[in-house]
């Protein structure tokens, strides 16, 4: 019944899941509702006493100051009625120092208030009810024993009767939630739009929030399922608590009771082609193979047939030869193996595990990216933007190194219309094989190409890469996915590897290696990407605007440099529709690709070439992939009109 309820909530996600917001901002639309918000970096209000330096772990929303010095204070000076604290983040679970210490808080020269940051939410009232007019907070720094450090990025303050929320976030795979986003709507208008929770408690709070009713509250971790509550009221001088929220886990991130192929492990075939699966059996009935895709409201389905291989069977594994249906449109597929047996009857469920391609490449395209410091959510919704880049781009596989939290990625990738290897490097979150797998692997993209995913350094045994590299002798173009580029030079010459991508290490970061001569493509910053592609067995092109190293650039706070829109909502209600294709790149792609889901009929495309046009099961929709060249700096349309 999990298994069901898990492909049905994938479905309603692919039909209601609005986009993320780029950037840690409360809502602009409603300037007035906001409580007054001033950074704890801006010298000329705040006054620095101690040592204090400014602090942006690992690209967070927002810089704050950190102090670990005993007595350090901030002093702040404020006219209104009430006024907040906004400690910065607790760094992440897998390294870097929570806040600890303590906070002695004076108001006005009062009495003092002593804060313990870990136990608290990120946002704390220091006073409310104050006489309207000038005042001033005092927030000092205290040792706590040998435990130090804090972090604290801006106070709020307001004049008018104000209120506040408080509610408490956990989930499943908890050790992995670092934290979230809050969107607070009053009568659908949005007051508040902010990263929430400290990881340590799971607390949550939004400050001075004008009283009223008809609030909501949605809460947002990539790679969980989005919450609603119920509607409630805010009122003046109060704390509104909520009903403890719960994340589960969204089920394309989810691989349950399979061994491969799975994340990382993916089966590359053309319609017609067989593939190995194993998954766990135990001794029930083989019932169902099935592949299914969910492009908006389209659902695509095929029953495959499979052939068990019982010497291959041991104990709960179990093992089939799966053969791909010939009529099987392309597309990333979700497998399940329906198996009956009493307690073990239920679903084996693999997500995004089979690609399925109408010709394998020649000359491949890969889009790589790395050391994106994707930890928490912030970080995620920047890769959920690179996600949706790199499907205009259209490339045959997607290589990403060096990565942290599996948990917040897996949910981010989950968009992806490739397939796609990763790895993880010093800033691992342990427990990533979970999510991912072993970290060495080969995939194959055809009888020509194949990518080893190797994320040890190259100091560890490397016994089973070499025994991978050497499995594929025929094959013209060998890739490494690398988590450091420093790889033996006789390995490299010895397996002829073409390409090693890495995302962490020292040296020219676009260079030839060895005799092969293998090209070393490695990250320049931890931001931006490359489409690297090949034209006889060699890299033809992996910089950006001619440049001897450069990535393309895509900051973390600017718009995509490509991206596409649609004239009408693209959820298969509308027969014509335009899409505007923009690139403010100085580069062209070519073979770019939009995917239109529209109602069963026949179409004209204008502006690109139809690729491919796919019936759902139930008939209903069609889904049109479209291919394009995109020009440098420039935005262009395609078009598809009904002539039914």
């Amino acid at each position: 019944m999990r298994m069901l309820a898990g492909l049905i909530v994938c479905v309603l996600l692919a039909l209601l899941r609005e986009s993320v917001p780029a950037a840690e901002e409360d809502a602009k639309n409603v300037p007035i509702l906001q409580p007054h918000k001033v950074s704890t970096l801006d010298s000329q209000r705040v006054r620095q006493t101690g040592s204090w330096r400014e602090d942006r772990f690992r690209f967070a929303a927002s810089a704050s100051v950190q102090t670990g010095e005993n007595n350090a204070a901030l002093q702040y000076a404020f006219e209104g009625t009430a006024v907040a604290i906004r400690l910065g983040g607790h760094n992440v679970p897998a390294y870097g120092p929570p806040n600890l210490g303590s906070l002695v808080v004076s108001v006005d020269g009062g009495e003092e208030r002593l804060l313990a940051p870990r136990s608290l939410p990120r946002e704390i009232v220091l006073a409310d009810g104050l006489t309207p007019g000038s005042h001033h907070v005092q927030v000092e720094y205290r040792h706590d024993d040998e435990r130090t450090g804090c972090r604290i990025e801006s106070f709020l303050t307001w004049s008018d009767a104000r209120g506040e929320l408080t509610f408490h976030v956990s989930g499943e795979e908890n050790a992995h939630l670092v934290d979230c986003r809050a969107i607070l709507r009053r009568d659908g208008t949005v007051i508040r739009n902010t990263l929430v929770r400290n990881w340590m408690t799971g607390q949550c709070s939004l400050t001075g929030l004008p009283p009223g009713n008809d609030y909501s509250l949605e809460v947002r971790a990539t790679g969980w399922l989005t919450v609603h509550t119920d509607t409630f009221s805010i009122q003046a001088g109060a704390a509104t608590e909520l009903a403890p929220v719960y994340l589960a886990r969204d089920a394309s991130t989810v691989t349950e009771r399979f061994r491969f192929p799975q994340l990382n492990q993916p089966a590359i075939r053309r319609p017609g082609e067989t593939f190995r699966a194993r998954f766990l059996g135990f001794d029930a009935s083989i019932d169902e193979v099935r592949l299914t895709r969910h492009v908006g409201p389209a659902t695509i389905s095929r029953v495959a047939e499979f052939q068990e291989d019982a010497s291959a069977a041991y104990y709960y594994d179990r093992e089939v030869i799966v053969s791909l249906p010939d009529d099987t449109p392309p597309g990333a597929y979700d497998l399940t193996v329906k198996v009956t047996g009493e307690r073990r009857t239920g679903f084996c469920r693999s997500p995004r595990s089979v690609h399925v391609v109408r010709e394998y490449p020649t000359d491949p395209v890969f889009v790589t990216f790395g050391h994106l410091d994707t930890s928490a959510q912030y970080q995620a919704e920047y890769l959920e933007r690179l996600v949706a880049v790199t499907n205009l781009l259209a490339p045959d596989m997607v290589l990403c190194s060096t990565a942290c939290n599996p948990a917040y990625i897996s949910g981010a990738v989950a968009g992806l219309t490739r397939p796609y290897v990763i790895n993880f490097g010093n800033h691992q979150f342990p427990g990533h094989e979970a999510w991912y797998g072993d970290p060495v692997g080969l995939i194959d993209i055809g009888p020509r190409v194949s990518v080893l995913n190797f994320g040890h350094p190259w100091h560890v045994d490397r016994s089973r890469a070499e025994a991978l590299l050497s499995s594929r002798p025929n094959n013209a173009i060998r890739v490494i996915n690398a988590f450091e580029g420093n790889a033996p030079i006789e390995l490299l010459d010895r397996h002829q590897v073409r390409m090693i991508h890495d995302a962490h290490g020292i040296g020219k970061k676009v260079v030839d290696l060895g005799k092969t001569p293998t090209r070393r493509i490695g990250k320049t910053n931890s931001e931006s990407f490359r489409v690297v592609r090949f034209r006889d067995n060699q890299v033809e092109s992996c910089t950006y605007n001619g440049h001897e190293s450069a990535p393309i650039p895509f900051g973390r706070e600017s718009a995509p440099p490509l991206s596409v829109s649609f004239s009408h909502r693209n959820n298969g209600t509308h027969s014509n529709n335009t899409a505007t294709i923009t690139n403010r790149l100085a580069d062209t792609y070519a073979n770019g690709r939009v995917t239109f889901v529209v109602p069963t009929g026949k179409y004209r495309v204008t502006g690109g070439r139809l690729e491919s046009q796919i019936l759902s099961d139930d008939r209903q929709f069609q889904v049109l992939n479209v291919r394009m060249d995109i020009p440098a700096n420039r935005s262009i349309t395609v078009t598809i009109e009904s002539t039914n």
